[in-house]
């Protein structure tokens, strides 16, 4: 007689059960879903991931990095009505309150049309550098500064010169001077992005000449003056610096280069020895030229 265990397992057919194998287009559809939420997963993830990325490219390129003096300098003294005015052959645009008095520039009537300028800020407001502050080959601020920040550079005699675009942004011209090479590096918001940044000789006649912000756009455009003559300069059309009004009417400074953005991130491997513009010297009085 068989065991009762070696009997054979009862199979749903036995039991009347009717069983078939899934359709195959079911099994297809079903893998397409599963393929399909893990793509938009994927998706939602990715973007995820690149959000984050750039929420933390913008906490580093917002991060304080210390430039010092780079500050602009307000001036809470009100323009008097007359800030445009002529007496006799002469043109005076009010430059702002100084011992007690306002002071001037003064330009050959004519030189200078109102339709064309500004109301006035008051000069050095926004404050040019004169005595620029630098580290060479690093330091602390060239550690703090994130490699995506933009900069503009340019090799001077052999000196690779560096300035960060968050700087010239807060003071517009720098009054730079390489070894015996002096050099004028100015910004201008309203120039295409490949010349934001113009250096030019500030030379005229062999004498250096330095220059400020007088506190007046002239076409939307930043009016300079020298500190010597007073004499207004604005950036043409051609990216040439050309003095409008004063003294040196008429005389241009000789364009070096224009400059376009780069990380500093690229310039600090490319040019790991540079010298890095950081800042200003406030404790000198301006140059009298």
């Amino acid at each position: 007689m068989a065991h009762a265990d070696s009997n054979p397992p009862i199979t749903p057919a036995d039991l009347g059960i009717k069983t078939s194998t899934p359709p195959r287009g079911l099994a297809l559809i079903a893998m397409a879903i599963l393929i399909g939420f893990v793509v938009m997963q994927g998706h939602t993830l990715w973007k995820e991931w690149g959000d984050l990325q750039q929420d933390m490219s913008h906490v580093r390129r917002t991060a304080v990095i210390g430039y010092p003096n780079i500050h602009p300098n307000p001036s809470y003294a009100r323009k008097p009505p007359d800030w445009f005015h002529h007496e006799g052959e002469f043109t005076l645009l009010w430059s702002g309150w100084k011992d007690h008095s306002h002071q001037w520039f003064r330009v050959n009537r004519g030189d200078v049309d109102q339709e064309r300028i500004s109301l006035p800020m008051g000069r050095d407001v926004i404050q040019a550098i004169d005595y620029p502050i630098v580290e060479n080959e690093g330091g602390l601020i060239w550690k703090k500064i994130p490699g995506e920040a933009e900069v503009v550079g340019l090799e001077v005699d052999g000196v690779p010169a560096v300035y960060p675009m968050h700087v010239l942004n807060k003071v517009a011209v720098v009054n730079d001077l390489i070894g015996d090479r002096p050099l004028l590096v100015t910004f201008n918001p309203i120039r295409p992005q490949g010349s934001l940044v113009h250096v030019f000789e500030p030379v005229i006649d062999g004498h250096r000449i330095t220059l400020g912000m007088s506190g007046y756009f002239h076409d939307r455009k930043p009016m300079l003056y020298d500190r010597g003559t007073e004499s207004l300069w604005v950036q043409g059309d051609d990216g040439s610096l050309e003095s409008i009004a004063g003294r040196y009417r008429g005389s241009r400074l000789r364009s070096i280069r224009k400059l376009a953005p780069v990380s500093w991130g690229d310039w600090r491997w490319q040019h790991p020895k540079s010298r890095l513009l950081i800042g200003a010297d406030r404790s000198k009085h301006l140059p009298a030229t």
